[in-house]
């Protein structure tokens, strides 16, 4: 399920070291009402539409994730699988569209890190 080729697991491989070895700010607060993401936030979110990795689903009543977020255990990334990231990825990125900042945020706070090297790892 939301196979990549290995041309495409290439590119994920190469998007997770850049994600990994970025040492600065991934989002600013222009204004109240306004976020400006970083390009490589902004790329890595492209990665997911451009390669089909948007699951289509009711995420804003997806509870689920909400505990998971909520959650500061760093053990919960240790069990989940690749449909439950692509879920975690796309409610983010689409709550981003509503609350802007909050894909960026994802990535501040570690979070953003972690599932995208998750998700590599699924497709090893």
């Amino acid at each position: 399920m939301y196979d990549l080729t290995e041309n495409k697991i290439d590119k994920l491989n190469k998007l997770v070291d850049q994600i990994e070895k970025f040492d600065g700010k991934w989002y600013e607060i222009v204004n109240p009402f306004f976020a400006s993401t970083n390009e490589l936030a902004d790329k890595a979110m492209k990665f997911l539409y451009v390669n089909k990795l948007i699951i289509g689903f009711n995420w804003g009543e997806w509870d689920e994730g909400r505990v998971f977020f909520k959650n500061n255990d760093p053990s919960k990334y240790n069990n989940i699988d690749r449909e439950f990231i692509l879920k975690l990825l796309t409610a983010v990125a689409r709550n981003d569209r509503f609350c802007t900042g909050a894909w960026g945020e994802l990535f501040e706070s570690g979070g953003g890190k972690i599932l995208f090297r998750k998700l590599l790892e699924t497709y090893k």
